[in-house]
């Protein structure tokens, strides 16, 4: 295996996927659309430049062929590959292969993943364990999705069609156990079996690290090593005295009765406090001074897409944040409206797939009355599902209205910005674009038209 191509290299964990076997001296191309997305810099900086439009001829010459999970062998480069007698491997087979090769640390959880494997490969990073990183996101401290080192495997495992399945875990973290993927998943039940069947992959010498606090979590089992984490004094490692002041997190920090000590960092919201108490659990187990813990989570600089500043204008700051399940909604709405209490709040939300805002659409609509505001843009499709045509967005707006809050649904960008730029003119607080589409470009250009409108 010499020459890999990738199918949907773009991605988040594909574009890190192909990072990484490139620094290991593979030939790597790839396709997607041409629309830009924050991993084309990541990917050009890592020497891979063959990148196209999808065409049959570009797998003819390759070893191998990885694909995304939104593409299935009707897909013409998968098809042409299997024509042709060429392995081809999901995204989740292909990084399977790496965990079979090296001690893996899979960080898995229907919410947090990103955040909890962007600390941990910051933190084995600062303390010089060389670690090999997959992220579903840019990590600031370490600069991209994806770091190549020959130390152990940090990286996240999704549920979605029980993917995770693919992977063996030497270290399992869990950090919750919630119902989404409706598209796959039946019921909440169905999810904890698939969590069940990752915990059984643990060796007898391995360890589960799981959130106390949650309920499905203390009901997984294993024969390996079990560490709890939470806000709780039952879990072996807890977190009290928690203040959060304008997007600064404080808190103690114990190990079962025995105070470890105070960490502090940039940040808002107890999600992100057993985000780091998760880290800080590894790092337990690894023998890793709290010192160094201290000094690595003071020092972290957060995730793209996670809370994350993207400028302010006047009296309104903008942040964007990828938060696309009614759970995070309001996790993350009611951490904001702790930690700028004076501040109004306008919400701009993009649903993210028919399935799941059809599934949820009355808890969608209750979590979002936690913002002041709400500007509500049209359904970003995905390309797992075809459109069903329901006109669910209106629904949602409706849904909103009926709750009492003040909604503004509308079709696209240019709507929204607009929007935002004349909303900006005589308000002050926080803009806060959400969803696991493309609405941060909502966000970034309604900050360069009032950029450009204060220049004219």
């Amino acid at each position: 295996m010499k020459k890999i191509h990738f199918v949907g290299i773009k991605g988040t964990g594909m574009s890190a996927l192909a990072q990484l076997y490139a620094r290991m001296g593979y030939e790597v191309s790839g396709s997607d659309s041409q629309e830009v997305f924050f991993t084309d810099e990541l990917l050009s900086k890592a020497g891979i430049t063959y990148i196209g439009l999808p065409s049959p001829e570009k797998v003819e010459h390759a070893d191998v062929v990885v694909h995304s999970s939104a593409y299935n062998h009707e897909h013409v480069e998968i098809k042409r590959a299997l024509e042709l007698g060429i392995p081809v491997f999901t995204y989740p087979e292909m990084l399977g292969r790496i965990t079979m090769e090296r001690p893996a640390v899979l960080i898995s959880g229907t919410h947090g993943k990103t955040t909890t494997t962007s600390m941990i490969g910051a933190l084995l990073t600062h303390n010089e364990m060389d670690p090999m990183v997959v992220i579903g996101s840019k990590n600031y401290n370490i600069g991209s999705n994806a770091r190549y080192g020959a130390g152990m495997l940090i990286a996240e495992a999704c549920e979605y069609k029980r993917n995770f399945l693919n992977y063996s875990p030497q270290i399992l973290i869990v950090n919750n156990i919630d119902f989404d993927h409706p598209d796959y998943f039946k019921d909440h039940d169905d999810v904890h079996q698939a969590f069940q069947q990752l915990a059984d992959k643990l060796p007898f010498d391995g360890l589960l690290i799981a959130c106390g606090d949650d309920r499905r979590c203390r009901m997984l089992t294993t024969h390996a090593k079990v560490v709890y984490f939470g806000l709780h004094p039952s879990n072996d490692i807890y977190a009290t005295n928690i203040q959060e002041t304008r997007g600064v997190l404080r808190f103690d920090v114990w190990e079962k009765s025995v105070p470890l000590g105070t960490v502090q960092f940039r940040s808002l919201g107890q999600h992100n406090v057993l985000n780091a108490l998760a880290t800080i659990a590894l790092a337990r187990h690894l023998n890793i001074p709290f010192e160094m813990v201290r000094a690595s989570l003071q020092d972290f600089q957060g995730v793209y897409r996670r809370f994350d500043y993207l400028g302010r204008l006047g009296q309104m700051d903008f942040y964007d944040d990828y938060a696309h399940h009614p759970s995070e909604i309001q996790t993350t709405l009611r951490a904001v409206k702790n930690s700028f209490p004076e501040d109004r709040l306008i919400t701009v939300f993009q649903p993210h797939t028919y399935s799941r805002t059809k599934k949820f659409l009355q808890e969608f609509a209750d979590s979002l009355t936690l913002s002041d505001e709400v500007l509500l843009v049209k359904l970003f499709s995905s390309a797992r599902e075809a459109d069903p045509g329901d006109q669910l967005s209106e629904q949602l707006a409706d849904a909103i209205r009926e709750r009492g809050k003040t909604v503004t649904f509308v079709e696209d960008f240019q709507q929204g910005s607009h929007y935002l730029r004349q909303y900006a003119k005589d308000q002050q607080g926080i803009v806060l674009t959400m969803g696991a589409g493309n609405v941060r470009g909502i966000g970034e250009d309604s900050l360069s038209l009032l950029l450009e409108s204060k220049s004219e």
